[in-house]
């Protein structure tokens, strides 16, 4: 047969790897942009006050070993290797006026007063009760709860959802927080943070990024693609059915019609539907289904300017949350997520891609900047489109079955699940596989984990909610909660595998607190803070090394 695939980004790029290598089809694929890969974007940046270039990415940068099988299994079969990342995380209010991480004890607590903030600590709490509590929403199976309904039931604390849900959900799907709105389903936002373990207290997976960039792939497959079947600059105008023994007919943007025996678009939902629209040829099914998706378009800005950064350098991570509050309404204002370079005096290395500082400077990479980065410090910017994560779209990702290879045309995407690299690669091995008979080197997985909660699991809500509940009714004098709080610091461990989406930090600390009566009233009259920090792969300041 011979396939066209419309849009090369990595539904397109996994579509073509596959009938290009383990089929006998002919496989040709279009991109309209002057550059393949979509989100895999890697840049050469030269750093700022030097004459150094380093491969940078600026779309997709980071995958793991659970969430991402058949994308992992790709690079282990084309042999493209990789480096050890991380997946820290911090939420910046206010240019700092609020600030916290879930890197350490210290970046915890980066703002020392919240030791003494009861509100700080209850957001500790709700995390870690969170992560354990919402599992029973996944047993009950009820699409019709909200999330916002949730909450409200399980009595969580407005901090916790505006300085860590919000933020958290905004920042993973590249959307605004307006947009991950409290009446989104319950079942689908816990199921989405149980299946990539972003609820999960211990054990998470390593985070893992292409070495030299993710380029290093789209090169990979496109050089062993016949440069006569790679059409770039060529933009696919319309489609339609009909040809000649029913094969369907692209125009290109110069009006050139090529006839096919299967089309994958690998494109968005909605260029689709233009695309199939002004062939006069889309069936109200394909209209109604593919116009359920929606896409926000996001700038992205690499730069070495860090004042777009948490106030505090202890609060510095791999991902920063910075927005601003605006009464009630605190998070549905301007997001900026970051992926930054964090150093040790040895070695500046980014978390996420192992650059040196010491020798190219602080890299950050900023979508939806909320201020400008200073001139001489902006390198270059683009623009993404990430899918918006709704009800709508859910239940148009339900039914894309009914349009899949009707009339020789299928359709594949990141959009078709959650919106990751990961979804997209794998929409386009499946369409291969399961549509056109391509013979995969390795089983293609579904990356869904069992739903089914383990007696400790169960023991864990049971013991969180009790203790809640008993919490609530005692109403423990203010200090004597604090003291208790304060020693819970030692469960470091527990604490920050619930806070932060990477590896528990290896952290030394003490607290030494006195307690001195002033007037007969309670009051905590000293906290003195002393950290150190073990330089390791798991450390905030921790050496990135590579895989053997």
């Amino acid at each position: 047969m011979k396939v066209a695939v419309v849009g090369s980004g990595t539904s397109g790029l996994g579509a073509t790897w596959l009938l290009n290598e383990h089929s006998k089809h002919e496989v040709h694929l279009f991109e309209a942009d002057s550059r393949p890969g979509g989100h895999a974007n890697t840049v050469e940046y030269k750093n700022p006050h030097g004459d150094d270039y380093i491969n940078v990415d600026t779309g997709f940068i980071v995958f793991n070993t659970v969430t991402y099988p058949n994308f992992l299994a790709f690079l282990l079969e084309t042999g493209i290797p990789y480096l050890s990342s991380d997946m820290s995380f911090s939420v910046s209010r206010d240019r700092g006026l609020f600030e916290w991480a879930g890197a350490s004890p210290a970046a915890l607590f980066a703002q020392p007063l919240n030791l003494l903030n009861p509100s700080h600590w209850r957001m500790v709490w709700d995390i870690l009760r969170f992560n354990v509590g919402a599992l029973e929403v996944l047993q009950r199976g009820d699409r019709g709860e909200s999330i916002g309904d949730y909450l409200a039931r399980e009595r969580y604390s407005q901090t916790f959802i505006d300085n860590y849900l919000l933020p958290m959900t905004a920042a993973i799907w590249s959307t605004p927080p307006d947009k991950a709105a409290l009446d989104f389903p319950a079942l689908t936002l816990i199921r989405f943070m149980h299946n990539h373990h972003l609820m999960q207290i211990l054990d998470r997976p390593t985070w893992l990024t292409v070495e030299s960039g993710s380029h290093q792939y789209v090169n990979r497959i496109l050089n062993h693609l016949d440069p006569a079947q790679y059409h770039q600059g060529y933009r696919i105008e319309s489609a339609r059915t009909g040809g000649k023994e029913g094969k369907v007919v692209l125009k290109d943007s110069e009006g050139n019609e090529t006839e096919w025996d299967h089309v994958i678009f690998a494109c968005h939902a909605d260029t689709t539907l233009k695309i199939l629209e002004n062939g006069h040829g889309v069936t109200e099914e394909e209209k109604r289904i593919l116009g359920g998706f929606e896409f926000s378009k996001n700038r992205a800005v690499l730069h070495s300017d860090p004042e777009l950064m948490p106030k505090r350098r202890i609060a510095w991570s791999a991902w920063n949350y910075l927005t601003t509050s605006d009464g009630p309404k605190l998070n549905v204002n301007r997001v900026a997520l970051l992926f930054l370079a964090p150093s040790t005096r040895t070695y500046w290395m980014n978390l996420l891609q192992s650059i040196p500082e010491a020798i190219y400077g602080p890299v950050f990479v900023t979508l939806n900047p909320p201020l400008e980065p200073r001139k001489e410090y902006k390198f270059a910017e683009w623009d993404y489109e990430h899918p918006l994560f709704s009800e709508k779209r859910v239940r148009s990702q339900d039914e894309l079955k009914k349009i899949q290879n009707k009339r020789g045309i299928t359709f594949a995407g990141a959009w078709t699940s959650y919106g990751f690299h990961e979804d997209g690669f794998a929409s386009g091995l499946r369409i291969a596989a399961d549509h056109l008979g391509a013979q995969s080197p390795f089983p293609i997985r579904h990356a869904e984990r069992n739903l089914n909660l383990s007696r400790t699991d169960r023991c864990l809500n049971y013991a969180f909610s009790r203790f809640d509940s008993y919490a609530r009714i005692l109403a423990l004098p203010a200090t004597i909660l604090l003291f208790v709080l304060v020693i819970a610091l030692g469960i470091t461990k527990t604490i920050l595998g619930a806070l932060g989406v990477r590896s528990v930090a290896a952290v030394v600390g003490d607290v030494d607190m006195m307690l001195q009566r002033s007037n007969g009233a309670s009051t905590a009259s000293l906290v003195k803070l002393k950290t150190s920090k073990k330089v390791g792969q798991a450390g905030v300041t921790g050496q990135i090394k590579k895989r053997n």
